[in-house]
């Protein structure tokens, strides 16, 4: 998983991640953004789930939503489960959700939201 973290043209923060990953990279821009105290209460849940004091974790977000178990970090966009509701049975059309979900491990997410926090803070 490779990711890089930016400005955009307005000086916004910006998460890119390599293919099979965008996913973490809008849930890191349009939802978490630079909300420190957020960032440090997901990286005490995980220091929980690492430590086997917690089973699982979920959030929901505007757009996206984040499961965090004891192994893995999740992020599926609410558009997946409209597209759910709304396929007909027996449908044979497959929908493109490589932008919408996204997962790593534990100690992947962890490292990214560190990395993420520094340079929220950093370049505030």
């Amino acid at each position: 998983m490779d990711y890089d973290f930016t400005h955009d043209i307005d000086g916004a923060f910006c998460a890119e991640f390599s293919m099979g990953h965008e996913a973490l990279g809008y849930w890191l821009t349009d939802e978490l953004s630079s909300r420190q105290s957020m960032i440090a209460e997901l990286l005490k849940i995980a220091d929980a789930l690492q430590k086997k004091q917690r089973r699982d974790y979920s959030m929901e977000g505007s757009e996206y939503n984040l499961l965090l178990t004891q192994d893995e970090a999740m992020i599926r966009a609410h558009a997946l489960d409209a597209d759910d509701e709304m396929a007909e049975p027996g449908d044979n059309l497959t929908f493109y959700d490589q932008e919408s979900t996204a997962s790593c491990g534990l100690e992947d997410f962890i490292e990214l939201l560190q990395g993420w926090q520094q340079f929220t803070a950093v370049h505030a």
